[in-house]
């Protein structure tokens, strides 16, 4: 039986900038934890390694270094995050449907409130000043509103079928 291959990513340096003020502090322990990631049909896992470190700042006593995108605590890698997003974007299926996909291709057991945060997290990193003026420069006059049944929730999306351009959306609880 081949053992898989687990990747490391690393992130302890003996000094770290501090997340508030950007002064180096010295580490004082290193830490690792793994955390799942994408393989289709296979159980996948990235080796996590970061560090705590003193700070030698009035901003706070300790801080800990973190080497990727999702949040320190978070128990999947953004690639999982984003084959969510995928799935529920792109092909268009609930949030039942979702999570079935992701057993089935991925082996990965998720919530249904991890879907939710999922969503939550991508419109956090959206601009949308910006992208309401890329809308304004190319709008064709045009706009088509539909809703996709997530489960608990209605994602309502405005988009500009001319143009292929999403206007607005909307993550509601109740659709009336």
């Amino acid at each position: 039986m081949l053992v898989p291959h687990i990747p490391v990513v690393r992130c302890a340096p003996k000094t770290y900038a501090c997340p508030h003020c950007g002064k180096h502090g010295r580490r004082k322990r290193r830490l690792h934890r793994r955390i799942r990631s994408l393989a289709y049909r296979q159980e996948a896992w990235l080796d996590v390694h970061y560090a705590e470190y003193q700070a030698r700042c009035s901003c706070c006593k300790y801080f800990r270094s973190w080497p990727l995108v999702v949040p320190p605590k978070a128990d999947y890698d953004d690639k999982v995050r984003q084959a969510v997003l995928d799935r529920i974007l792109l092909d268009g299926l609930n949030v039942e449907r979702t999570l079935a996909a992701m057993r089935r291709d991925f082996f990965l057991k998720l919530s249904e409130g991890f879907v939710y945060d999922c969503l939550r997290w991508q419109v956090a990193q959206l601009d949308l000043a910006a992208h309401r003026q890329v809308v304004l420069a190319k709008f064709s006059g045009t706009l088509c509103v539909d809703e996709l049944h997530l489960g608990r929730f209605t994602l309502l999306l405005a988009t500009d079928p001319l143009g292929d351009l999403p206007v607005a959306f909307a993550l509601v609880s109740r659709n009336d």
